[in-house]
């Protein structure tokens, strides 16, 4: 996830630094250029399109149970173990290095095993399937990261606030504000999936052999006549992943502000407080491969549900006078309310609210 240093306090403490460079060589200048229209309006009304940064998600893989693995059987002589001919473990089968370092008296260019073994029949692929021989798939599904972080930024949102002035002092007032937000989250990415996380190897049998029927346990010792043996180097299919998560995010805040004099008919403003947002979302995942297994399916899956993500908030908002009931403004917020977790056909998506940063800019009418 994105942890990005916020960029609020950078800006306030801009907003202030210039604020004396507006002023003139003297107080009695300075007093004249800040002097604002007396305000009599104790309450505000606030519309404003809201823009979402810094809002991410990452995808994982959590791997499938240990229950479904299918692990070798041991050799005969104790002194001596399995061996995988890839360096990969695979969940419903693997390819191992038998008792002739899986020498191919044939063409020893291609080495041949009979230390193999597969869980199920549904990883064979006959010779009438496309024209591929007798094949056998083998599937990996760890845990881990898929796809790195995906973002949309900006994401498009709308804002209605209302504030209650509470007092006043030397042309300060402070004051509570309440708001409603809406943004509607659009995060997608696609790729290949990391082939350590999840991949399928093909591996194929030498011509006119007839793969065993599944479960099939191979042996280390090469002590099975008619047993075929199988090319021990693999042929690598991608998976592909396509996600979305689109959702409707419902923001509701709460909380002081203090506003101040800058210039004649501009003021800044700064809150902060409690927020909540309710999400509703739907999570779709698209997985391909050219050839699916019962590990690693093919297909499009969809879910949606609600969550509930408490935290805080803080903003500053830059605000001129264009009558004495009409304001035009525009200003930055920080909210930081966690972040939300769904798992879908083995995927679990983050999505990252921790740092989030919105740009505003709408009008206001006091009243």
């Amino acid at each position: 996830m994105n942890k990005n240093i916020p960029l609020l306090p950078f800006v306030v403490g801009a907003t202030f630094a210039a604020a004396p460079a507006l002023g003139q060589t003297s107080a009695e200048q300075a007093a004249r250029l800040i002097e604002q229209p007396a305000k009599t309006e104790l309450n505000q009304f606030r519309v404003s399109a809201r823009l979402g940064y810094n809002i991410s998600a990452r995808m994982v893989n959590v791997g499938v149970p240990p229950a479904q693995t299918y692990p070798p059987p041991d050799p005969l002589d104790p002194s001596k173990h399995f061996m995988s001919a890839t360096g990969v473990t695979y969940q419903d089968g693997y390819v191992g290095i038998d008792e002739a370092n899986n020498f191919n008296p044939v063409d020893p260019s291609r080495p041949i095993t009979y230390y193999y073994g597969y869980a199920r029949d549904e990883q064979i692929l006959h010779s009438n399937q496309g024209g591929i021989r007798d094949t056998v798939l083998l599937s990996r599904s760890s845990s881990g990261t898929i796809l790195g972080d995906f973002k949309n930024d900006p994401q498009a949102g709308v804002e209605i606030g209302y504030s209650r002035q509470l007092g006043t002092r030397d042309g300060t007032t402070w004051g509570i504000e309440t708001a409603f937000t809406y943004t509607s989250l659009d995060l997608r990415s696609h790729g290949i999936a990391d082939p350590q996380v999840l991949r399928v190897d093909s591996f194929s049998f030498q011509p006119n052999s007839v793969a065993p029927l599944a479960p099939h346990p191979g042996t280390f010792e090469i002590i099975a006549p008619g047993t075929p043996p199988l090319y021990a180097t693999p042929t690598h299919h991608d998976v592909n992943i396509v996600s979305s998560f689109d959702a409707s995010i419902y923001g509701l805040k709460v909380g002081p502000y203090f506003e101040f004099p800058v210039a004649k008919r501009l003021s800044f403003a700064l809150s902060g407080g409690f927020s909540l947002l309710l999400s509703d979302s739907e999570f779709r995942v698209q997985q391909s491969v050219d050839f699916p297994t019962p590990v690693i399916p093919t297909g499009t899956f969809t879910d949606s549900s609600l969550a509930v993500l408490p935290g805080a908030y803080a903003a500053g908002r830059l605000s001129l006078m264009a009558s004495d009931k009409v304001n035009m403004f525009t200003g930055l917020q920080y909210e930081s309310t966690g972040h939300h977790t769904r798992t879908l056909a083995g995927k679990r998506v983050d999505i990252d609210f921790w740092n989030a940063i919105y740009w505003t800019f709408g009008v206001s009418y006091s009243f």
